[in-house]
């Protein structure tokens, strides 16, 4: 009787060594999912299209701004970024929040949509398409910003 108690202990144990272990695997794999990745702003369905200094970095125009349903019922958002600004931009990214009916944040996500050597020119456009680890029935409501670091 005791054996088994012991069997059964290790066995659990080891169980929960192996879920972390899964968890772990899965926060590398999707890090936006598991939080790793925040900032955002941008109120749907308004698209931020100015061009002010915030923090050393320049928000973008954002054009042809979609959030759909992915084929796999997750949330796809797509468009393209334009650099209207004056300046060279290094380290373009897209900074999404995710929201429910109720108005709670879901997620907070951001992606660099640039390699760090890429250099965004004034009048220059990029595309993106990113697919979000968050199911597309629990959004409400969303806000999605572009911005980019000046190079000097």
């Amino acid at each position: 009787m005791i054996e088994k108690k012991r069997i059964v202990s290790s066995l659990l144990k080891y169980q929960k060594i192996q879920y972390l272990s899964i968890i772990s695997l899965l926060s590398i794999c999707f890090p936006s999912h598991y939080g790793i990745e925040v900032q955002a702003q941008q109120q749907s369905p308004l698209i931020n299209n100015t061009a002010n200094m915030k923090n050393d970095r320049v928000n973008l125009t954002i054009e042809n701004l979609s959030v759909e349903k992915s084929v796999t019922n997750m949330v796809q958002i797509k468009g393209d970024i334009k650099n209207n600004n004056a300046n060279d931009l290094r380290e373009v990214k897209i900074s999404a929040e995710y929201y429910d009916n109720t108005g709670s944040i879901l997620d907070e996500v951001e992606h660099f949509i640039t390699s760090p050597s890429q250099i965004l020119k004034p009048g220059e456009q990029l595309s993106f398409n990113i697919l979000e680890m968050i199911g597309f029935n629990k959004v409400g409501d969303h806000k999605i910003v572009a911005n980019g670091e000046p190079i000097n």
